[in-house]
């Protein structure tokens, strides 16, 4: 199943990949922590945020160009939570789950890969600490400030 998701969203078309995946999140439902709470998942999950931002701003500064705000604040984020934290952690023992969410997330945005990890880290967190719906709105957050920070460069 991870793979069909991984498949889908490297060779259909955006935003049709993305919507493909979205669909298959009813797959899920039973298995994927829709909500929960953990202050200390939260907390340590905005920490490694605020400092993976920080570090990615310094090292690449503002993005250049602005993409659709659609795909990168609700379709991305939607598609890759599911594909980088929900599925992995449904369906992958714990080490597994950790280094797919972490490792592969980071790898897949080559821009800079390590900064990236630190944000799959973030999000993992974010996950495993508030659920499905708050690492989706974590991700659409940080999506959002860097359009904003992209459009505010023209």
């Amino acid at each position: 199943m991870l793979l069909v998701l991984l498949v889908a969203l490297a060779f259909f078309p955006k935003p049709l990949g993305e919507v493909a995946v979205i669909t298959t999140i009813p797959l899920f439902k039973k298995r994927i922590a829709w909500t929960k709470f953990s202050p200390t998942y939260i907390a340590l999950s905005l920490a490694v945020f605020t400092t993976a931002f920080v570090l990615d701003y310094l090292a690449m500064g503002p993005p250049s160009y602005i993409p659709a705000w659609w795909d990168v604040v609700v379709l991305t984020p939607l598609a890759e939570e599911l594909v980088f934290r929900a599925a992995p952690f449904a369906l992958l023992p714990p080490p597994a789950s950790w280094i797919f969410a972490v490792v592969v997330f980071g790898a897949l945005h080559p821009a800079n890969p390590l900064l990236a990890s630190l944000y799959g880290l973030a999000l993992a967190l974010m996950y495993r600490g508030g659920g499905y719906v708050a690492s989706v709105a974590l991700h659409a957050f940080n999506n959002l400030i860097w359009l904003t920070l992209a459009a505010s460069r023209l």
